[in-house]
């Protein structure tokens, strides 16, 4: 049996990786074998595997014997504007981990520098760049807005 999302930890990819992603998932009919992707955008195996990960859990594509297919949350990603992705993803992201103690942290102390944050999200089980990359996603998806030095509530 799977575990909530709001149990899994969030794989710290970029936003662009996982957007490129569905853009070549797109491209392809909607729905390719992974090792043909892989071939097709010169990943590393690995890397790619982390990007479904993040593409599976935010429901935007599903994963089955090898093949991966775009969802109609990820045709929409790809074929509407990135404001409507936006308010998907700031839906999706306010109940999954790291992004729900990370709003939460924000909401309570009201305003905080980026390293704060940076090293809050490290506390997590993240390291350095992969907390950039969390950051990176919660501000994407207006969780969260940087002014200056400072992280706010969006």
């Amino acid at each position: 049996m799977d575990a909530p999302l709001a149990f899994v930890k969030f794989p710290a990819v970029g936003v662009d990786q996982v957007l490129g992603f569905l853009k070549v998932v797109h491209h392809l009919g909607g729905r390719a074998d992974v090792m043909y992707i892989n071939d097709a955008v010169d990943a590393d195996l690995g890397d790619l595997s982390h990007v479904i990960d993040a593409a599976e859990a935010l429901g935007l594509v599903k994963f089955s014997g090898g093949d991966v297919e775009l969802t109609p949350e990820g045709k929409r990603a790809v074929e509407s504007p990135v404001k409507n992705f936006q308010q998907y993803l700031k839906s999706k992201l306010a109940s999954v981990e790291p992004f729900r103690q990370l709003v939460e942290y924000v909401a309570e102390v009201k305003s905080a520098s980026v390293e704060e944050v940076l090293e809050f999200i490290e506390s997590l089980g993240y390291g350095e760049e992969d907390a950039r990359k969390i950051l990176d996603w919660a501000v994407f998806a207006q969780l969260v807005e940087i002014d200056g030095e400072e992280v706010k509530l969006a």
